[in-house]
């Protein structure tokens, strides 16, 4: 029973996968794109901080510290993902700006369509070398596959939003944490998948030092950018969380996905920043709910 679960479980991943994003898109509006025009140094902020300096410091944290290249192609695909769709959540229990968070998670969903190719197959030279040539990522192939797992089922979300509002509205409670039940269900089916190549805590030992620091650094990074150009304190969390908070399922997914990586090993990186990012969260989220209301109070 087992063994045929196993053989499923890259399209259950998927699966998942593809529900997350559909319960992501049904809690935006066009809207959501289009902020970018109000509030464009804080979206610009943090795109860069979620497109260029999160995948920056994962590949400055593989050239510093020894590790498996296994676990380093991991924390590459993890880095160059989106903002994860439990983000929103942290960013409202923060007190923080719950609507940038929406806009950067929805924005970075469709520009990493583009750019997760790019990063990944750079660092597949960088890291693999000539052993990389037999995963290599076709662009337009990897491009579409991405899309229609991610973009899509926002687009999808997006139209029942629009078409069902009431329904859609309903269902936000139910979606916030349904994300996260969906988190932990691919995490087990991520440890069961790398029992089949050998021992899962092992992998998950050899993650761990340098998701804790990818974690720590991405979220100090994206909180002091912030501030350096002057956005408030709200601002500056909900770019941190953003920044510290990748969809690890996508991550997982790109590993394990016939048609893309296709090599679980590199899904323990992504499995482990899953947990770690959540815990993390929920320290982080205190801190920035006690600066917050300093600072409304004053």
């Amino acid at each position: 029973m087992t063994e045929l679960l196993s053989q499923y479980i890259p399209k259950i991943l998927q699966l998942l996968l593809f529900l997350i994003m559909l319960g992501m898109g049904m809690t935006l509006t066009v809207k959501d794109f289009t902020r970018v025009g109000v509030k464009p140094k804080a979206v610009f902020t943090g795109l860069v901080n979620q497109i260029l300096f999160v995948p920056l410091i994962a590949y400055c944290l593989v050239l510093i510290i020894p590790m498996q290249p296994m676990i380093a192609m991991g924390l590459m695909v993890v880095a160059c993902s989106p903002g994860g769709a439990v983000s929103n959540l942290f960013s409202y229990l923060s007190k923080g700006d719950t609507a940038l968070s929406i806009t950067l998670t929805a924005i970075s969903s469709i520009i990493t369509i583009f750019t997760i190719p790019l990063i990944i197959n750079f660092s597949l030279d960088a890291i693999l070398g000539e052993a990389s040539k037999s995963i290599q990522l076709p662009l337009g192939k990897t491009i579409y596959n991405i899309f229609k797992l991610t973009a899509l089922p926002v687009f999808i979300g997006m139209l029942i939003n629009y078409k069902f509002p009431k329904t859609a509205e309903k269902s936000k409670p139910v979606i916030k944490w349904g994300s996260i039940t969906v988190i932990i269900l691919a995490l087990i089916f991520m440890v069961m998948k790398l029992e089949e190549i050998g021992d899962s805590w092992s992998f998950l030992k050899a993650s761990l030092v340098s998701v804790l620091l990818l974690n720590f650094f991405t979220l100090g990074v994206g909180f002091v950018s912030a501030k350096m150009l002057k956005l408030s304190t709200k601002q500056a969390a909900t770019i941190s969380i953003e920044s510290g908070m990748q969809n690890n399922v996508l991550g997982m997914t790109l590993a394990m996905a016939p048609g893309l990586l296709n090599t679980p090993e590199m899904a323990a990186t992504p499995g482990v920043y899953g947990v770690v990012m959540s815990l993390l969260a929920i320290a982080v989220v205190n801190i920035y709910k006690k600066m917050i209301i300093k600072v409304e109070k004053s």
